[in-house]
């Protein structure tokens, strides 16, 4: 069954994820990092989902071909679902999260994944499928393995940003694997660490 696109919007992922099963987040929109009273106001973040305009990009990425196997790190092999998958990125790394059922039993089975097929497991998953087609709308949003972008072209994508165990991580499913940005040290936060590189794809 295919995946359709859907619309970047907060307020659509956090219904989205209140419909899989989902408590105790929700999903909103920050446009300046730097901005610490907004970021304040928001309470606890859990991660952040940047998107951004795909263009080709020739710079080799350092990722992690082993890592952590409590780190949830899912290859992105389904088209459109890149905002999902993304979210799930974020939740899925969450601990002690409240989840449904059908969200617990699928992050159990699919621990025990590699990235790849992990992917698969997430395109074969009927009720995140379900429910992500319910929020379909026409947007010039889509995944890379669709397509590369062309000049004139509006490719874009999403990746997550997540603090995990000290370390900070970039989860971008196109990616080999999982990339480390660091770790807080000396007065830093994952959320310092995390402006840094989202400060660089956007002077991109």
């Amino acid at each position: 069954m295919e995946w359709c696109t859907i619309e970047s919007d907060p307020a659509v992922f956090s219904e989205l994820l209140e419909t899989i099963g989902v408590r105790g987040i929700a999903v909103e929109e920050v446009y300046d990092l730097s901005d610490q009273i907004h970021l304040e106001q928001l309470g606890h973040i859990y991660g952040f989902i940047f998107l951004f305009r795909y263009t080709k990009n020739t710079e080799q990425r350092v990722t992690l071909s082993e890592f952590d196997p409590e780190l949830f790190y899912a290859r992105q092999v389904i088209t459109n679902a890149c905002g999902t998958q993304a979210l799930l990125s974020v939740i899925m790394n969450i601990p002690d999260l409240e989840m449904g059922p059908e969200m617990k039993e699928f992050k159990e089975f699919s621990m025990a994944l590699d990235p790849e097929t992990r992917g698969y497991a997430i395109g074969e998953f009927e009720l995140l499928r379900k429910v992500h087609n319910s929020f379909a709308k026409p947007e010039p949003f889509e995944t890379i393995s669709t397509r590369k972008a062309k000049d004139g072209d509006d490719v874009f994508h999403f990746i997550a940003y997540i603090p995990f165990k000290k370390q900070v991580y970039e989860l971008d499913g196109i990616e080999k694997g999982p990339i480390l940005l660091g770790e807080a040290k000396d007065g830093q936060t994952w959320i310092d660490i995390a402006n840094k590189e989202i400060s660089k794809r956007i002077e991109k």
